[in-house]
Formats: C-alpha cells, structure tokens, sequence
C-alpha cells in the first residue's frame, strides 16, 4: 500500500513540473517576442507629415487606377457583349441600313448649317434692297424735281424765243374805283384767285384756295404768293354759260366788286389775262392790271388803298 501511494506522488509531481516547464517557457517565449518587437520597431524610421500624404495619395491613387481599371474591363466586354448581339441580329442589309441613317444624319446637320448660313445671307441681302429702294426713291424725287425745272427752264427759252403777242397789250388807267377787290394772279394761261380787300382797308386776305402756305392778312407790306399746285383754273378761250369763269364773275356784283390782275410776263399769261378781261368787261366791272415779273413761279405783291380802273 506504501508503495502505491509513493508512486502516485511522484507522477503529480513529474506532472506539475512539466506544466511550470510550460508556462515558464511560453513565458519565456513571450518576452522574447516582446524584446523582438521593440528592437524591429526602433528600427523602422518615423514618417513625417509630408511621407504620410504622399503615402496616402499613393493609396488613393492607386485604388482609382484599380477602379477605372475595372470600369474600362466592364465596359470592354459591354461592348464585346453589344457587338456580339448586334452581329447576331444583324444582317449585311441591317448594317447599310445603320450607315446610311448614320450618313442621313450628318447630311442633315450639314444642311441646317447651311440653311443658318443662308438665312444669314438673306437678312443681309435684305438690308441692301432696303437700302437701295431708299436710295432709289430719293433718286427718283431728285429726278422729278430736276425734269419739272427742266420743263420750267424750256418754257421759259420758248418764251424768250417766241416772237412777242400782238395781243398782249396792257390797257391804260383811267380813274380811281371803289368797293370791295378780288385779286387774281395769271400765270402761264391759268387764273389763281389770291383773295379779296374790304372797301377801304389797308390790308389783304390771302386764301388758300389757290395760295400755297397763305400768309394772314397783309398791311400794306410786300408778301410773295406761291400758287397752289393743280390750284387755279385754265382761262377758257370764249365763256360759256356755266363754266368756271362764268359760275366765278355771277357770284361778284358789279356795283360792288371789282377784279385786280397781277399779270405775269410771259406770252401765255397776257393771252389768258385778255381772254379773261374779255369776260370782265362784258359782265361791265371793273378792273386793274399790274404786271408782275415771275421769279421761280411765284410774284411779290402788295396791296393798295385805292386803284385805278380801265
């Protein structure tokens, strides 16, 4: 029984020993690693901030290289996939037809290029008939008024090449009349009524029947009489019932009126002031003549207190 028992204790013994040997060689073990560790770590050289950044854009760039690398490999084999699909359902026709609405396509935006180009062109072209149609309207004014002072100019070398009127006579004054005056201004076979004097004013009223731009009431000062143009009217040659001259001389009464005639010197006016103080005379009223020389178609007159008649 002693035996037993001595052999017992000395296996818990050899037991206990080998599990001390354990622990103390892990332990062991362990302050090696931790003296390693020191010693590998007091060797590795600290990084400064600017290392640190660099080292961290390095990483970031290379984690974007990686993505973008994968992002063309995923869109490269899309596009395999695609082509792969399209030349399975595709036929050689399918194919032309793809080119040809590709072509289509170009050839429309070349047109609408072309049509914007055009467009340009026009709105420019426009503003050049714009502005020729003006210069082309103001160049036919010019040209009308040049042929109207044409026309004037060889009327009046007619005038002065014609050999003089044996009618055109100024009669003599006689004596001195009263009563209300109607002016009247002969110019080239035509008669302009200028307007009428109260018996016994001074001063003048300019119509504007036949008077362009009329002048208000004129007090014994001079005023230049423009006729009106298409105003007046053509001294007949022999007066008929009902015409211009006679409807005119029946609206006036001899006791009351009479007529003044500024004469203008040309050939035509004297004829039309004889046929026009032919029918005066004949409807018995009075009347006063006073030559005016016409300066650009228009005379410079003033009026009288008292005139003398035929």
């Amino acid at each position: 029984m002693a035996r037993q028992s001595d052999f017992g204790a000395d296996s818990l013994d050899l037991l206990l020993d080998t599990i001390c040997n354990v622990f103390g060689g892990i332990i062991l073990m362990a302050i090696l690693v931790v003296l390693q560790t020191q010693t590998s770590a007091g060797q590795i050289p600290e990084l400064g901030p600017q290392e640190m950044e660099r080292a961290l854009e390095a990483q970031r760039l290379c984690f974007e290289c990686e993505r973008l690398q994968a992002r063309a490999d995923g869109l490269s084999r899309h596009r395999e996939e695609i082509t792969r699909i399209f030349c399975a359902t595709t036929s050689p026709t399918g194919e032309r037809l793809a080119d040809a609405q590709v072509e289509f396509r170009k050839a429309i935006e070349e047109a609408r290029g072309r049509a914007k180009a055009t467009e340009s062109d026009i709105l420019a072209t426009r503003k050049d008939l714009a502005k020729s149609e003006d210069a082309l309207r103001t160049a036919g004014q010019t040209l009308e008024e040049k042929q109207v002072e044409v026309e004037r100019l060889e009327e009046e070398l007619r005038q002065a090449q014609a050999p003089p009127s044996r009618r055109a006579r100024l009669p003599h004054q006689r004596g001195m009349v009263v009563g209300e005056a109607k002016y009247f201004m002969i110019l080239g076979g035509r008669a302009y009524y200028v307007g009428y004097r109260h018996r016994g004013h001074h001063h003048l009223h300019v119509e504007q029947q036949d008077v362009a731009e009329p002048p208000p009431a004129i007090y014994e000062q001079e005023v230049r009489i423009v006729p009106r143009a298409n105003g007046g009217f053509a001294v007949p040659e022999r007066t008929t019932p009902g015409d211009t001259l006679d409807s005119l001389l029946g609206s006036f009464q001899p006791a009351n009126d009479y007529f003044v005639f500024f004469v203008c010197n040309d050939n035509p006016s004297f004829a039309a002031f004889q046929r026009f103080k032919a029918a005066v005379v004949a409807n018995r009223f009075h009347h006063v003549v006073l030559p005016k020389i016409a300066e650009g178609g228009a005379i410079t007159v003033q009026p009288w207190l008292l005139h003398e008649a035929e």
